[in-house]
């Protein structure tokens, strides 16, 4: 398999060398050397060839581009001579690109930039495991960051998140300490050798502490604009509004290794997960539903994806239960956000906003595109309390949701670890909540005096943050630099552009306002259908960059049979996917038939479809993922409109009801008879009941007791002034 992949990357290098010739015939003898090279490393070094050689002049290509000049090291590097310092290989390209002393021309030929990075990234992102060795070194590295990491200041590993008072004391300037402090007993005797550093010193730090300051404000700012999470009366307003009711399931394994039909089906829901999330509200489809699932907090599974050849990725499975709540609190984070003034800044939904950053920053300069390493890994809680400290709703849900332990099996000898940082990717909450903290980073760095949202607006433009990737104007970047290593993150000065003509952010890479983006297939084996349609999409998106020979040579790797039975599409023209083209579809070559019932031409043609496999599944816990409808269970008292067509509104108030937003559903399971009002009773509400064809008890609310007494009385109130008037 291994061979195969390097062979047919070769083969599409082959097609990229015509595409090459097309634009620089001059270069036809150097290159014919070239790629007599090419080959001669790819039989020597196989595929790590193209997956860590050639990626490695990528990432020299790109350094150089920023600091105006190309520093050579490592493989590939070798020099054509002393007085020619740019790489042997691809050196016609190369010296379109560089001076031969290796600084960069004043008239850069963005078209070799492209085709460089072409071909040094053609292997790149080629789904391939990882050598033992270097998955052990990244889970050390993965273990030597959590021991750096600062402990929080409220407690993480209770049940509950007591301290809402403590919050307003947390500060994000807290952990900044002077890095120089002046001995009195020696500035006298020192004033001449020490005092200007001393001053420096002090006058870096007081600027910090301003930075985290203004950071502080921004985060109380984007956090009060959230409002109060309330996951019951979320999941109401989603289902009034036919979007679902915010749980959900994630596409990805769990940590108690169930099937996708399983995980509704709950083995645990530990206490953390009660006081915010009671599985009696959201856990369950039916009040029938009686036996409760274990109290007890399953640990996350630290698990191994591909990443690069380089280095795999590392991310957690959560438990099944936490996994379905933390949809919950994504969900309102990105439904909140949306509506909020920080919807100018980041949009989960959107990262061309940000690629078209990009191609204007690469050509004015005017803002600096910043990539983080380990983000995830690095944000701690200690930080996630403070920025959302003016939201302890928020906190608190995010601290009932979030895994306390995390069990390593990959490591030599098997371990758990109680983390100190938020979370690792794999978790629902990670991508948004990570957003919000590096917004607020990047905003408070970048504003100048008073912190406000029309101070904020007026860098819409400017500022824009899609997870680790962050666009922010160059006065900002050295203040961001402090910022982050204040707060434990790192900044990846490798792949964070400011100075030069370049810039990537989202995905997109940008040089002098020209798309400079290159295709980085995953796979190049057409040995299965999933496999078939990436190499499909691969020639596609070499098509769409103008490289047509790269994108022919491509297509050559999809089996004759599948290619006889793939449509011709037009750029953007609906359909099954197929093979692009710019002068439109073609479907002659396919087998046709006539269709008398439909009065239609009809071709025979090659689609990627997926097997799905029925099981009976029995019990309630079904329904969680199947109805449509929203399942309210509630056993302190709840209030609820739904429309009827040719019925009254109806209102529901008191003890466990499972409550279905579908009237079909609705009239065909419960059998609503009718509504009838009662008089007020002494405290002023009214009761209702509802008659569902046989004898039920009138439901008050006058058992309720607990903490929400007064927002749910507050809304019935609201709900019976109507049947009132």
């Amino acid at each position: 398999m291994t061979k195969s992949q390097a062979d047919s990357l070769l083969h599409v290098a082959e097609g990229l060398r015509k595409d090459i010739l097309l634009s620089c015939p001059e270069l036809k003898g150097s290159l014919s050397k070239d790629f007599d090279r090419l080959a001669l490393y790819c039989r020597a070094r196989g595929l790590a060839f193209f997956t860590l050689d050639l990626p490695h002049l990528d990432s020299l290509l790109i350094r150089g581009l920023e600091v105006g000049r190309l520093c050579l090291e490592g493989p590939l590097s070798h020099a054509v001579s002393k007085r020619v310092r740019v790489p042997r290989l691809f050196s016609g390209l190369w010296l379109r690109v560089f001076d031969k002393d290796s600084s960069i021309k004043q008239d850069v030929d963005v078209n070799a930039i492209l085709f460089l990075r072409q071909l040094c990234c053609l292997g790149k992102k080629i789904a391939v495991e990882c050598s033992y060795d270097r998955t052990q070194a990244t889970v050390r590295a993965y273990h030597d960051i959590e021991r750096g990491l600062r402990a929080p200041s409220l407690d993480w590993s209770s049940d509950r998140l007591d301290g809402e008072s403590d919050c307003s004391l947390l500060h994000l300037g807290e952990g900044c300490d002077p890095a120089c402090e002046v001995d009195t007993l020696f500035v006298q005797e020192e004033a001449t050798t020490s005092g200007c550093h001393s001053c420096a010193s002090e006058s870096d730090h007081q600027g910090l502490v301003r930075l985290l300051d203004q950071v502080q404000q921004v985060a109380d700012l984007v956090s009060t604009s959230l409002g109060l999470y309330d996951p019951f009366w979320y999941s109401f307003q989603k289902g009034q509004d036919n979007k679902g009711i915010g749980f959900m399931h994630g596409p990805g394994a769990v940590a108690e290794r169930l099937k996708p039909h399983e995980k509704s089906c709950f083995l645990n829901w530990p206490q953390k997960l009660q006081t915010v999330f009671p599985y009696e509200w959201f856990g369950v489809a039916s009040p029938l539903q009686t036996e409760r699932p274990l109290n007890h907090e399953s640990p996350s599974r630290l698990l191994v994806v591909p990443k690069t050849a380089k280095r795999p990725r590392l991310i957690a499975s959560e438990p099944a239960s936490h996994m379905w709540c933390q949809q919950s609190v994504r969900k309102f984070l990105v439904d909140r956000l949306k509506g909020s003034f920080v919807n100018h800044f980041v949009d989960f939904h959107d990262q061309r906003k940000s690629g078209d950053l990009v191609l204007q920053a690469s050509l004015d300069r005017k803002l600096a595109t910043v990539d983080l390493s380990d983000a995830s890994d690095r944000l701690t809680c200690w930080t996630v309390e403070r920025v959302f400290r003016n939201n302890y709703s928020v906190l608190r849900a995010l601290h009932a949701a979030r895994t306390r332990y995390l069990r390593d099996d990959i490591s030599k000898v098997p371990s758990f670890l109680k983390p100190k940082k938020f979370a690792s990717q794999g978790t629902a909450v990670t991508f948004p909540v990570q957003s919000i903290v590096f917004f607020c980073i990047a905003m408070g760095v970048t504003l100048d005096g008073e912190v406000s949202i029309d101070a904020m607006l007026r860098y819409r433009n400017q500022v824009r943050v899609f997870g680790d990737d962050i666009i922010i104007p160059r006065h900002g970047y050295e203040r961001l630099l402090r910022v982050m290593d204040a707060l434990q993150l790192k900044v990846n000065k490798e792949k964070s552009f400011v100075n030069g003509h370049f810039r990537e952010s989202c995905g997109v890479d940008g040089y002098l306002g020209y798309d400079v983006t290159p295709v980085k297939p995953l796979t190049v084996v057409a040995n299965s259908p999933a496999s078939c349609q990436a190499v499909i999409d691969n020639s596609n998106n070499l098509f769409n960059k103008g490289l047509w020979y790269a994108s022919d040579s491509m297509r050559s790797c999809v089996p004759t049979r599948i290619q006889r039975a793939i449509r011709i599409v037009g750029y953007r023209d609906a359909g099954y996917s197929g093979f692009t083209s710019y002068v439109g579809s073609k479907e002659s070559h396919l087998n046709s038939r006539w269709n008398p019932r439909l009065h239609r031409t009809e071709v025979r043609t090659w689609q990627l479809s997926v097997k799905s496999t029925k099981k009976p599944r029995e019990g309630y816990s079904p329904l969680l993922d199947s109805l449509p409808a929203y399942t309210v269970m509630s056993k302190l008292g709840l209030c609820l409109n739904t429309e009827i067509p040719g019925r009254p509104e109806v209102v529901f108030i008191g003890s466990p009801l499972v409550i279905m937003l579908s009237a079909t559903l609705m009239n065909l399971c419960i059998g609503l008879e009718e509504v009838e009002m009662l008089p007020p009773v002494d405290n002023g509400l009214l009761t209702l009941e509802v008659g569902i064809g046989h004898p039920v008890d009138v439901m008050t609310i006058e058992n309720a007791h607990n903490e929400r007494d007064e927002v749910l009385k507050s809304n019935i109130k609201d709900n019976i002034h109507d049947y009132r008037t």
